[in-house]
């Protein structure tokens, strides 16, 4: 084929920067899209406009949805990965990372030809090197061809991913708000009038003269509001309650404390949200201490809606119309919806008659595309649109796209993106920073915030310079704390503030000593400091935002009483030798006890070696006997025969019990940090014939990791899970199940465990005959046994074995069982 032909089969990829030179040379002959003259008009239309616009287009072909995108959408795949892997490729293949998602979407827009678009929806994108998480707003659009059947998909698409960011930065600016409120002298509550449920801070209880520990009432909280008050306050809660009102509630009022009787007035400042069916759901704010103050400090208003409601509907519309008398050729649904029209009223009719009220500020756009022949675009662009009778304002960014001929403008095409929510949303974040920024500079406590390792001055407001300071604001904004007060590096202080931005745990000291020096004189005083970290939004901290209170009179008070204290302390000082004398005598005892105790654990284990050896001789001419005479017995004989046998095996196991009984005191095994899962999976294997032999079932959760003496919890593992194979019913195989929970010391209090430790509770829970729970204790006594020695065997040292086992890792078990409806033993180790 000449040049010249391939040229012109082939002049619909002229221009598109570097995508219409990858598709001009790229070998289309090798994929199923065959060679470009063979293609259809539609897909070679649709191609020339999607190369020479600026905005970000993809366009999916055919029932496999082969991919063409232009230089615009290829920022979004990245430096590395899909271009221009997935050029002419199969979408699922180009997007397996979120075809889960996005191939049923397809799939619906082919199959009905209805074009759909999505907001900020979260897909994570393969691209440089890695897998990002990133937020996409786009739009689905039929491309039909010459039989008027939907051959392919244009998608107009726009990386969002920067407005959740401010969407998450939005929350962060909430929760610093929050602790400023907190570090405040305000109270807040919270109230469900659908079920009547009040919540209160701790210091509106203590206005209101309520106790803190309990839950109370909205009628408790209204009958503290003084008899002249009373029916204002309520007539203007159930205002707040209609819909028309708007939820807003603002009232002073007074308040008498039902305890000691002190009044205050207060200012309460609230608001009431409502559901789709008008009625309030929720009714929450603040209420101030305004009793000395000649102006209320204005109240942050927060608006639940701005943050649910944030990102709307963001439609992406696309529109063709002619040069010369701007009439609307073709336009899709996503246009339609935004300019609120219908087919009939915006089709074949110039665009200024459809929409007036835009002329203005978009005819000389036109004109200067005309002229130009360049597209034209504008981001965040203010129009006014007319919409259910009312002209607003709305931002929109926007592609104005020049379709020339023989080197005219003969169309422009117009893609629009509605961005007024994000507009909006970021005027809303600079106003809530703003806020922010007045409530911390205009707080009577002491606040200031510092940045980086340098410790710069970021913020202080009016009471940290004045109090604390004692500086100029000008004199320490943008400068490091430690040059501002050269004599606190030596201090404790730089050191703590470093911790908190290092470890991101917050820090606090009651009356804390501190001083300043400068070139004005010297002062000191005692403080009551917070420090809290402050984070950006991938989560690392870079500063740090204090409070601090001057309670240096406490402090003075409390030493006068303390001296005072003192000389009390020299009248009992007698009376504390005396003590001590006692107390010396009670440690002797003690460690004769300790003694007793180590000479009893030695004579048991010596007794038990010792009587191995008699014992092995009678096992072993017992075997000899019955090697030649067992034959010559007669029944009684072999009967009585059998009962020596018996009673050897049985002592042999009581001897192994008491030996094993007398190592679990051994003070010399080493602890060692172990996976207490891999243990009970050793036991598991060595008791697996017995297990297999009982059809015992028997499952597990992954335990905890804690540091042991790994044999010895092997030995408690084991004698539970024998204990419940062997007091299993008759009819119905063993079923063991362990399970494993983490739980504060301070919550077992009655196994006199330490309340400062964090303890597993490993659990053995079975199905078999249980026992009667007033021997719950008994059970774990030396030779104690619940059935006769016919009936189960056994010494009744295993469990006292447990006990001592779990005394010796300074926890503790216990048993749970009821006759005939199984048995728990909780083992609790300190982790």
């Amino acid at each position: 084929m000449s040049n010249k032909l391939q040229q012109e089969n082939v002049a619909f990829l002229e221009g598109g920067g570097q995508m219409g030179e990858l598709m001009r040379s790229f070998n289309w002959a090798e994929t199923a899209l065959g060679t470009p003259n063979s293609w259809p008009q539609s897909l070679k239309s649709t191609l020339s406009l999607l190369l020479n616009s600026h905005y970000p287009m993809l366009l999916y072909w055919g029932a496999n949805y082969y991919c063409f995108y232009n230089d615009a959408f290829r920022i979004s795949l990245g430096s590395k990965g899909k271009h221009p892997r997935i050029l002419g490729k199969e979408g699922k293949e180009s997007w397996s990372e979120m075809w889960s998602t996005l191939g049923p979407l397809l799939d619906g827009v082919f199959a009905d030809g209805k074009p759909t678009w999505k907001e900020n929806l979260f897909l994570p994108i393969n691209r440089n090197g890695t897998l990002e998480d990133a937020y996409w707003t786009f739009g689905y659009s039929a491309i039909k061809n010459e039989e008027n059947e939907i051959s392919g998909i244009l998608t107009i698409c726009t990386e969002t991913t920067s407005s959740i960011e401010a969407v998450q930065k939005l929350k962060a600016s909430e929760d610093e708000l929050k602790f400023a409120i907190d570090a405040t002298d305000l109270g807040t509550w919270d109230y469900d009038p659908i079920h009547d449920k009040l919540k209160t801070n701790a210091r509106v209880k203590n206005w209101f003269g309520l106790d803190t520990r309990e839950k109370i009432e909205l009628h408790q909280a209204t009958n503290a509001i003084i008899e002249e008050d009373r029916q204002r306050v309520n007539g203007a809660i159930l205002e707040a309650f209609e819909i028309k009102s708007g939820g807003k509630y603002d009232i002073s009022y007074t308040i008498r404390n039902k305890q000691t009787g002190q009044e205050r007035y207060v200012r309460a400042l609230g608001r009431a949200w409502f559901n789709d069916n008008d009625i309030a759901y929720r009714f929450n704010g603040t209420l101030q201490d305004i009793t000395d103050q000649q102006k209320s400090i204005e109240q942050l208003k927060l608006n639940e809606n701005r943050f649910r409601q944030l990102v709307k509907e963001i439609p992406v519309g696309i529109c063709i119309i002619s040069a010369d008398n701007y009439t609307v050729n073709v336009v899709n649904d996503m246009a339609l919806f935004i300019w609120q029209k219908t087919l009939e009223e915006a089709h074949n009719r110039p665009l200024f008659e459809v929409l007036t009220e835009i002329k203005a500020g978009i005819l000389p756009i036109f004109e200067e595309l005309i002229v130009t022949k360049k597209a034209q675009f504008g981001n965040e662009y203010p129009f006014i649109l007319e919409r259910n009778g009312v002209k607003e304002t709305g931002y929109f960014n926007f592609i104005f796209e020049p379709i020339i001929a023989n080197g005219v403008v003969t169309e422009i095409m117009l893609v629009a993106f509605e961005v007024t929510q994000t507009v909006k949303a970021r005027f809303e974040l600079e106003e809530s920073e703003r806020q922010f920024k007045n409530f911390v500079m205009q707080s009577p406590i002491p606040m200031g915030i510092l940045r980086g390792k340098e410790m710069n001055i970021e913020m202080a407001n009016e009471s940290l310079l004045n109090v604390i300071w004692r500086k100029k604001r000008h004199e320490v904004e943008g400068i490091s704390m430690l040059e501002v007060f050269p004599n606190l590096i030596t201090s404790k202080y730089p050191e703590i503030i470093l911790g908190v931005m290092k470890t991101g745990l917050p820090a606090s000291e009651k009356e804390s000593f501190v001083f300043f020096e400068d070139d004005n004189g010297y002062w000191e005083f005692y403080v009551d400091y917070d420090y809290i970290p402050l984070r950006d939004l991938d989560g690392v901290v870079t500063g740090i935002m204090f409070t601090c209170t001057d309670v240096t009179d406490r402090v003075q008070a409390r030493k006068k009483s303390e001296l005072f204290s003192k000389n009390l302390e020299k009248q009992v000082i007698l009376r504390t030798n005396q003590l001590k004398e006692a107390n010396d005598k009670l440690q002797i005892s003690i460690r004769s006890l300790e003694n007793r105790n180590k000479e009893l654990e030695a004579f048991a284990y010596v007794s038990s070696h010792d009587l191995q050896e008699p014992l092995r001789k009678i096992q072993m001419f017992a075997d000899r006997v019955a090697s030649r005479e067992i034959a010559n017995l007669s029944e009684k004989g072999l009967h009585d025969f059998n009962k020596i046998i018996s009673s050897a095996e049985r002592m042999r196991t009581l001897i192994e019990d008491l030996l094993a009984f007398s190592r679990t005191s051994n003070q010399e095994a080493k602890f060692e940090k172990v996976d207490l899962q891999e243990v009970l999976l050793e036991v598991i294997d060595t008791l697996s014939d017995k297990i297999k032999a009982t059809k015992t079932t028997l499952t597990h959760d992954s335990l905890a990791i804690a540091t042991v003496i790994p044999f010895q919890i092997r030995q408690i593992f084991q004698n539970l899970i024998e204990n419940s194979i062997k007091f299993a019913k008759e009819e119905e195989a063993p079923k063991i199940k362990i399970k494993t929970l983490i739980v504060p010391g301070e919550n077992l209090g009655y196994l006199n465990l330490s309340s400062e430790q964090t303890y597993a509770e490993i659990s053995f829970l079975d199905n078999g005959i249980g026992f009667d729970p007033a021997y719950a204790e008994q059970i774990f006594e030396l030779f104690k046994r619940l059935h006769g020695k016919l009936e189960y065997k056994g010494t009744g040292i295993g469990l006292a074995i447990v006990k001592k086992i779990a005394e010796n890792h300074h926890g503790a078990i216990i048993a749970v069982g009821k006759e005939g409806a199984g048995a728990e033993f909780k083992l609790y180790l300190p982790l």
